[in-house]
């Protein structure tokens, strides 16, 4: 039984053995990683008091019991967890806390972010707190009562560069462009001049290569701080701004030339169009500059008006395979991407697409690849693409072109298959609490009813007992015969013998109340519907929405 197994693990966690710790972890690790895992709330909960409590002192960075306990139960999007979170939440490891705050935002609840207001200025003002940026892109009005009240934090070197990206959100939303104008601009004129030096050292030197193959990340970190505060220009801008803006755009780096290159757009600074050109078809910045005209309106300034599908697949190609590591961090660098056929088919959703068959060379051997795929039904047919990016490294010539495409179809086909018959959700009422809370209370009840009536009370006794634990294990068994699934793309519904089931593409809305989930069509004709108590419906919510997440029209899901 998984509850019984978590506490044994909660028990393993206090152990003050670092192996039996280490042990306990990647058990629970491995609890983690199974799809659509159901665990008892009180369980839960006592994982987060558990969370919250002492461990044995610290013998390594993964010895961290507080943050994944507390990781693991944020995979459990229920009402009683953000209440445990939120009363335990002064208590717990400073990470735990981080991914506490995640979890909290993503439930878009009144009471967590008064709570979480008040704790983030609380953390901010007193100790050095990593702030999770990216959770909080999403609430540009949270961000900027928080830096109201510690925005004299940007003096420090620690969270200097994590209020940068705070006013990037505040400023982007449009909630309030240029928020403290006259405070920001000359810290922000300050800092890009310090990281402007760091980068000076090395503009003259700089190639694509250098990039990903000798400079990586201390060079990354470098390029990251420019672009961002260039970014910020936009909003805070000024005669000594336009001037850094202008410099900016010699520089060798095409991503932050770009990036200047697209605030001296929107402030209607002159710029040469040979600038231009260079950053449309970097392999580096193509498709960032590509994407950024369009997202403003500007695609008419795009300089590039023939084969412009073919640019952007090879840069997604090159940052696909340069963004992304080996295991030893080493990078399979590509060179010489050349696009050499392409194939049009439905991908997984049904859609009409293009993928390219690329030649590239690591390390002067050459390897097939595919990029796409491409639209071919979008009104912009250049640019977007459900993202299927990769390569085996398969020997570019160690087949035919006609067998590489067969060989990316059979592959495909072993996905669609793969996906078609993949369980995503599986649910089935369980036995409530207050059936073995009625058990519990039943037993002692028989016992002094056997003692005064019966002659033989332990026959009775053993009678009753025997027949309790037959009717919940046939119980037991009736309710595994009750499902809600999501397989594939589809929603099924089995009782016993009967099934139904509906197309997530034909749903139209989901709702419930107290007793049942109800499942419309697209005609708003009821499909069926199921009790409420079969599935934990903050899962099956959440699951529901990422498989339609792809969706042109999403059907509404009752939160």
């Amino acid at each position: 039984m998984v509850e019984l197994k978590l506490r044994k693990i909660l028990r393993k966690l206090k152990s003050k053995h670092p192996q039996t710790r280490y042990d306990a972890l990647g058990e629970l690790f491995q609890f983690k990683q199974q799809d659509d895992l159901q665990v008892q709330v009180e369980v839960l909960v006592d994982c987060v008091k558990v969370a919250a409590s002492k461990f044995p002192e610290r013998v390594d960075h993964w010895d961290n019991p507080s943050y994944y306990l507390i990781d693991f139960v944020c995979d459990f999007p229920m009402p009683q967890i953000m209440e445990a979170l939120m009363k335990h939440f002064d208590d717990l490891d400073i990470y735990a806390k981080e991914r506490t705050i995640e979890f909290l935002l993503s439930t878009e609840d009144d009471k967590a972010f008064y709570f979480l207001q008040d704790k983030i200025i609380h953390l901010i003002q007193t100790e050095e707190f990593p702030l999770p940026i990216r959770a909080l892109g999403s609430y540009p009005v949270l961000v900027k009562n928080i830096l109201n009240a510690t925005l004299d934090k940007i003096h420090t070197d620690y969270y200097k560069f994590m209020f940068y990206p705070l006013l990037s959100i505040i400023n982007d939303s449009g909630l309030d462009q240029g928020y403290k104008k006259e405070f920001i601009l000359p810290l922000l004129l300050e800092d890009y001049q310090a990281v402007k030096q760091e980068y000076l050292q090395f503009d003259p030197d700089y190639s694509t290569r250098f990039v990903y193959v000798s400079w990586t990340d201390s060079y990354f970190l470098i390029r990251n701080k420019m672009c961002l505060l260039i970014r910020l220009m936009n909003y805070y801008f000024s005669a000594e701004i336009a001037k850094e803006l202008k410099d900016a755009l010699s520089f060798r780096d095409p991503i932050i030339k770009t990036d200047a290159l697209l605030v001296c757009i929107s402030k209607s600074l002159p710029y040469d169009d040979q600038i231009l050109l260079e950053c449309a078809t970097h392999i580096e910045s193509a498709e960032m500059l590509y994407w950024n005209l369009l997202e403003h309106n500007w695609e008419h300034l795009y300089p590039v008006h023939e084969e412009v599908q073919l640019l952007l697949a090879k840069t997604r190609f090159f940052h696909t395979m340069a963004d992304s590591p080996n295991e030893d961090g080493t990078v399979n660098y590509p060179e010489d991407i050349e696009i050499v056929d392409h194939l049009d088919t439905e991908n997984i959703h049904g859609r009409l697409v293009r993928y390219y068959l690329i030649r590239f060379k690591v390390q002067n051997t050459e390897y097939a690849g595919w990029a796409g795929g491409y639209s071919l039904e979008a009104e912009d047919a250049q640019g977007t693409i459900w993202d299927e990016t990769y390569s085996d490294y398969v020997e570019f010539d160690s087949v035919s072109i006609e067998e590489h495409k067969q060989k990316f179809l059979e592959r495909r086909g072993q996905y669609f298959d793969a996906h078609e018959n993949h369980v995503f959700y599986e649910s089935s009422p369980k036995l409530g609490s207050g059936v073995w809370l009625t058990l519990g209370l039943l037993l002692p009840i028989t016992i002094k009813i056997a003692y005064t009536v019966f002659e033989s009370p332990l026959i009775f006794i053993f009678t009753i007992v025997a027949l309790a634990i037959g009717w919940s294990l046939n119980e037991t068994r009736r309710n595994k015969k009750k499902k809600v699934l999501i397989i594939g793309d589809q929603l099924v519904v089995q009782h016993g013998s009967k099934q139904q089931s509906i197309e997530l593409q034909e749903i139209e809305k989901i709702e419930y109340d107290r007793k049942n989930v109800f499942v419309y069509n697209k005609k708003l004709e009821l499909a069926f519907k199921f009790p409420l108590k079969w599935v934990h419906y903050f899962l099956f919510q959440q699951q529901m929405n990422e498989n339609v997440a792809h969706f042109k029209n999403r059907p509404f899901i009752q939160a």
